[in-house]
């Protein structure tokens, strides 16, 4: 009897494991639900939603930061339906025939509005968009510019790797291009009247290194920190109008999302923000930006990385690391309960194994260098 109950069970157990012990010959009739690394995504797959009711107003004002540089400051939240992903900052530069968009925010309808609203102030179009990382609240209105002025887009590779599956080396469509790209937050979330006629565009073109440019006749560097806040950051030096446009490596009047990135990148960033001579500054999210614009975010990443290293260096465990580390001194700062401990808790996993010594011998580094120019 026993037997019998053995073998049937042996049978059962064959049956439920059968798609898992085949899994690699299933057909995949919805490719869009599938993630980067071929997994399929948790959440549902929203339909494309192209109603006919009034666009989203997103009531767009643009506010002067410098003679030629405008800028659009978002709310200080995370992205929902009520603020239709307007939660970040973009700028425009006024060059000699086109403005120079950096960030170009959530959807295809906020870039069209900010694009009307800019066009009150300069009757130019918009030929050249400049992207500082991957984060969908920043680009999602590039294709506003690419469908409707043809813009060259420049960015990081990862954009175009991680959303369109092209190659990790070049940046460039390959045989693993996806037709279908994967939906991002803002493109699940949005309101319909939103979200609308948003598509993922390409980044047309890429560097590998900080680079000089001469865009439209404004002078720019824009200057690679690498992994900081995401896989790959960068920022747009105006030395002329001595602005730095720094987008998510700065953060003021609210406490950052490190999800993505590093406490060692971001304080490297810092140090690149801080090697440029500049009166203003504009960050991703906020809205100083005076001289005072990065200390906020210089303190949190300062306290962060030396408070958590007190812990591993007192065997906090990593359970208990969030109640050890509490970084009392942003408490009043917008979204500090929902996103500081978080960021505490994966700095831990980051510095664990941190080495002080070639943190020390890459700043002895850089002031031989210094020294030398």
């Amino acid at each position: 009897m026993k037997i019998k109950i053995i073998i049937l069970l042996a049978i059962v157990a064959f049956v439920i494991s059968m798609p898992f012990i085949f899994n690699k010959s299933v057909t995949i009739a919805n490719p869009s639900k599938l993630d980067a690394d071929d997994n399929f995504i948790l959440y549902e797959w929203v339909e494309p939603r192209t109603g006919t009711n009034k666009e989203w107003d997103y009531n767009l004002k643009p506010v002067q930061v410098s003679d030629r540089v405008w800028c659009f400051f978002g709310a200080m939240e995370m992205p929902t339906k009520e603020n239709a992903g307007d939660m970040s900052n973009s700028c425009y530069i006024q060059g000699n025939d086109s403005w120079i968009a950096w960030d170009t925010g959530p959807s295809y309808i906020y870039a069209k509005q900010a694009h009307a609203a800019m066009r009150k102030i300069a009757d130019l179009p918009v030929k050249t968009v400049i992207v500082s990382h991957e984060h969908d609240d920043h680009w999602l209105g590039n294709n506003y510019y690419k469908e409707t002025q043809n813009a060259t887009i420049y960015g990081p590779k990862s954009v175009n790797v991680n959303y369109l599956g092209f190659d990790e080396h070049t940046g460039k469509p390959n045989e693993n291009t996806r037709e279908i790209p994967p939906q991002t937050r803002m493109i699940r979330a949005l309101y319909q009247n939103a979200i609308r006629g948003t598509k993922l565009a390409a980044v047309d073109e890429s560097f590998d290194d900080t680079t000089e440019l001469t865009l439209h006749g404004v002078k720019m560097e824009y200057v690679k920190v690498g992994y900081a806040h995401s896989e790959e950051d960068w920022f747009l030096y105006l030395p002329e109008d001595k602005v730095v446009l720094v987008a998510d490596v700065v953060m003021n009047g609210r406490v950052t999302s490190n999800r993505d990135g590093i406490v060692v990148g971001q304080l490297n960033a810092l140090k690149a923000i801080k090697a440029r001579d500049w009166n203003h500054l504009v960050p991703g999210h906020g809205f100083i930006t005076d001289k005072s614009a990065a200390d906020e975010a210089i303190q949190y990443f300062t306290l962060l990385k030396d408070r958590v290293l007190e812990g591993i260096e007192d065997e906090i465990h990593p359970d208990m690391i969030t109640k050890h580390v509490t970084l009392e001194e942003f408490r009043n700062k917008e979204l500090y309960y929902l996103l500081s401990p978080g960021n505490v808790f994966r700095s831990y996993e980051e510095l664990e194994m941190y080495d002080d010594d070639e943190d020390e011998a890459a700043d002895e580094e850089e002031d031989e260098d210094e020294d030398d120019e």
